[in-house]
């Protein structure tokens, strides 16, 4: 399997290196990391929705102030 290259122009890798001199780390290692957290979020982002059960619980009227708190006469 071969690896991907990218290509950057050299203002983008001075502002990388910028960063990865920030970030206590080399540009290869913040880019790879980057785009590893990409990929997860792109898997995580996809997944569907648990579906939420739904319940019948009958006609309860709506509820008034009263019925919650007893400040209300």
């Amino acid at each position: 399997m071969k690896g991907v290259e990218v290509h950057f122009t050299p203002e983008q890798e001075a502002q990388l290196a910028q960063i990865a001199t920030k970030a206590g780390t080399d540009p290869e290692h913040l880019v790879k990391s980057a785009v590893l957290r990409l990929l997860d979020d792109e898997i995580h982002s996809h997944s569907p929705a648990p579906e939420l059960p739904v319940w019948h619980l009958g006609a309860i009227g709506s509820l008034h102030r009263r019925d919650i708190y007893n400040d209300v006469r």
